[in-house]
């Protein structure tokens, strides 16, 4: 068996066995990936994304202080001058539908400062008094660029949860959503809103 029988030079015989061998060893190691976490790693690069959202619309840049004196006399947004509203694209989710939120700022103020660093705001999701998941569970940077949000302007945010968990510090995700009655609850730049609610149905 080990001696290649047949009308060719043997030399033939051992170059096909040994292309067919590397693919069979490169099939069971790209399964052996598949199966011990590969796809975990992947969601887990998506938890530390979702917190990465940037205003929609509603802001325009705002010149540096040494630019412009007029910059330097912009206030900050102050929380009490925003309104904010979260909404959820249904009330209810078959399983394997992410759910889409919504979160929308409006100054009621004059124009100022309105901050777009990720630490300025936070997504919470609660089934009772357990917290499922949170976007403050993941490293958050206070850098941003400041942005300059007129009387009466608006921005908006938008999320997509893919159902699992969080835990401090993002390294893994956690484990997958039950079904059941959940509440979102937002906060941005000091300003926060009532809980939308939601059901991840069976």
């Amino acid at each position: 068996m080990l001696q290649p029988v047949g009308p060719r030079p043997p030399y033939v015989y051992w170059v096909r066995r040994i292309v067919l061998l590397a693919i069979v060893t490169v099939v069971l190691v790209l399964a052996a990936h598949a199966c011990s976490g590969g796809g975990s790693r992947a969601r887990d690069a998506s938890l530390r994304q979702r917190a990465d959202q940037q205003p929609a619309a509603g802001t325009s840049a705002l010149p540096t202080p040494s630019a412009s004196s007029a910059a330097a006399r912009t206030p900050a947004c102050r929380a009490r001058d925003l309104a904010l509203s979260v909404s959820t694209d249904s009330s209810s989710y078959r399983p394997g539908v992410e759910p889409r939120f919504t979160a929308v700022v409006r100054n009621n103020g004059p124009t100022c400062r309105f901050p777009t660093a990720l630490a300025s705001r936070t997504w919470r999701i609660l089934s009772g008094s357990y917290q499922v998941w949170s976007t403050a569970d993941c490293p958050r940077s206070p850098a941003g660029r400041r942005v300059a949000l007129k009387a009466g302007a608006q921005v908006s945010y938008v999320l997509t949860w893919d159902r699992f968990g969080s835990v401090p510090g993002c390294a893994a995700a956690g484990p997958r959503a039950q079904p059941g009655t959940y509440r979102l609850y937002v906060t941005i730049a000091g300003a926060s809103a009532p809980a939308a609610v939601f059901v991840l149905a069976r």
